[in-house]
């Protein structure tokens, strides 16, 4: 195998596993009740397009089933002990964790949870404002959902330079997706919507990512940072009990992506538009509400040939907005 070749091959095997490396395997619990994980399993399909100047697109679907828990505010603890000194974190409501061990203990229910960001420690719901400790606390919320992860790998119709960058580009948005998630996982839906003419669209969607939690650290490494908002909606963020932590309302990852299969490169909103539709673009900014923005190249176009962007509206995560009028460029 050439040098090229084993270059390409590897590229691939690193897209194709990028999703898989982030699903951590559930680990035993210390002591007491091992949390309830299935096995992943795997599927692949191919889209359509290929042959008509479109590009050959191989799906992998990834479906994996495990337990987490739906935070009720109170702490993450280093011990199952509610004390001072075993607190390491706030929880936040309506933020999930996944679990990997459960224990009872003295009638209170405890989970060993991972956060998205990868802190582990121990959970169990907060006593009620005013309660007594006889008081019955409520259970733990856990769901045993499974989620599917459906992932794109251009595998033909075009040249190998084309197919690098393309899929390089396509493991830039999983590795944040990825990142953003961390071990507790979530649902990603790709579709390809247009594979023709030299054109290739594609658009990710999946719940956006409630109460997220990003060290202090991370928000101040500009170059990450910008990567991490470049592919995903953060909203504000705003501080709590721990200094250290900043916590977005909402982060979504719905993005679309529009490549010319000539070169690989990702075409901008201009290339449809033309240069002077800014006024028209940015009264639609507006109708959507106070704040709405959009990224140039965050836009795709759907089967039925509509352009579609994605704006990110402050409180809403990212809304569509349909900008087919405006087109002035045959596709």
């Amino acid at each position: 195998m050439t040098g090229k070749k084993t270059g390409r091959f590897l590229l691939a095997l690193a897209v194709m596993g990028m999703l898989a490396g982030g699903c951590v395997r559930s680990q035993p619990a210390e002591t007491g009740q091992a949390a309830e994980t299935a096995a992943p399993s795997e599927t692949k399909a191919l889209a359509p397009g290929e042959g008509v100047q479109g590009a050959r697109v191989e799906f992998v679907t990834r479906e994996h089933k495990m337990e987490r828990v739906l935070f009720s505010g109170g702490y993450l603890r280093s011990l199952p002990e509610e004390k001072p000194e075993t607190i390491l974190r706030p929880a936040p409501a309506g933020a999930q964790g996944m679990i990997f061990g459960k224990r009872e203990i003295n009638g209170l229910e405890w989970a060993k949870v991972a956060t998205r960001d990868g802190v582990t420690g121990w959970y169990t719901v907060p006593a009620k404002k005013g309660a007594s400790p006889r008081d019955k606390r409520e259970p733990l919320q856990i769901t045993n959902e499974g989620y599917r992860t459906i992932f794109p790998q251009v595998t033909g119709g075009v040249t190998s330079q084309v197919q690098d960058r393309i899929n390089q580009e396509l493991g830039n948005y999983l590795s944040v997706y990825r990142h953003i998630t961390g071990p507790v996982e979530s649902g990603l839906q790709c579709r390809v919507t247009y594979n023709r003419r030299q054109i290739l669209s594609l658009v990710f969607q999946g719940d956006p990512i409630l109460y997220r939690s990003y060290p202090v650290t991370e928000v101040n490494s500009l170059a990450s940072w910008t990567r991490l908002k470049h592919y995903a909606y953060v909203s504000p963020l705003q501080g709590g009990a721990d200094p250290s932590l900043l916590t977005a309302r909402i982060t979504d990852l719905h993005y679309g992506l529009v490549f010319d299969l000539v070169t690989g490169s990702r075409l901008p909103l201009e290339y449809f538009l033309g240069q002077n539709r800014q006024e028209a673009i940015r009264e639609r900014l507006a109708d959507l509400g106070e704040g709405a923005r959009f990224q140039k190249d965050n836009f795709y176009i759907d089967t039925q040939g509509h352009l579609v962007a994605l704006a990110s509206v402050p409180g809403k995560g990212r809304v569509e907005m349909d900008l087919s009028d405006l087109v002035i460029r045959e596709f």
